[in-house]
């Protein structure tokens, strides 16, 4: 790409921002004008890459002993009970999904041209693009502890 000859954009600012992007351009020894667009940049490729913006994790330890991670970007937009079978997770999941497809936030993760499906596996759940594999939007595995493995030996030892 043509980085140096860019086109020519009349910008206003206010006066704070203008200050930090003075500052931030002082600091990195470069001009104002490439430090605005390196921001600009940064920005779209975050939003563009596949790890969520708060790739946080949940764990939770089933009765079994088993645990189950669960995390994706809707980990936190989706209030579920998430020790429940896994049957009926996939379910909740599914219907949480076709609550928000009706709402602007839907239109926000730019749902539109994807079939999605709630995938349910033996031991995981994933939302995937039919097809195209995972959307990273919510992934929930279930891990055999020692815990778990430990119930299972004894109960074929009876």
């Amino acid at each position: 790409m043509g980085k140096h000859l860019g086109v020519a954009y009349n910008l206003r600012l206010p006066q704070e921002l203008k200050d930090k992007i003075a500052e931030s351009a002082k600091e990195l020894n470069r001009s104002m004008n490439a430090d605005i667009v390196a921001r600009l940049e940064e920005s779209f490729l975050r939003n563009e890459s596949s790890v969520p913006p708060r790739s946080e994790v949940k764990i939770f330890h089933l009765k079994n002993g088993k645990k189950r991670v669960v995390y994706g970007k809707l980990l936190n937009n989706l209030s579920l009970d998430y020790t429940q079978e896994l049957e009926q997770l996939r379910d909740d999941i599914h219907l949480s999904l076709e609550v928000l497809s009706g709402s602007s936030f839907w239109n926000s993760l730019k749902f539109f041209n994807k079939e999605v499906l709630v995938y349910k596996g033996d031991n995981h759940i994933d939302v995937v693009d039919n097809g195209e594999g995972s959307l990273g939007w919510l992934r929930v595995e279930d891990h055999y502890t020692n815990e778990y493995m430990e119930n299972v030996n004894n109960k074929n030892d009876r």
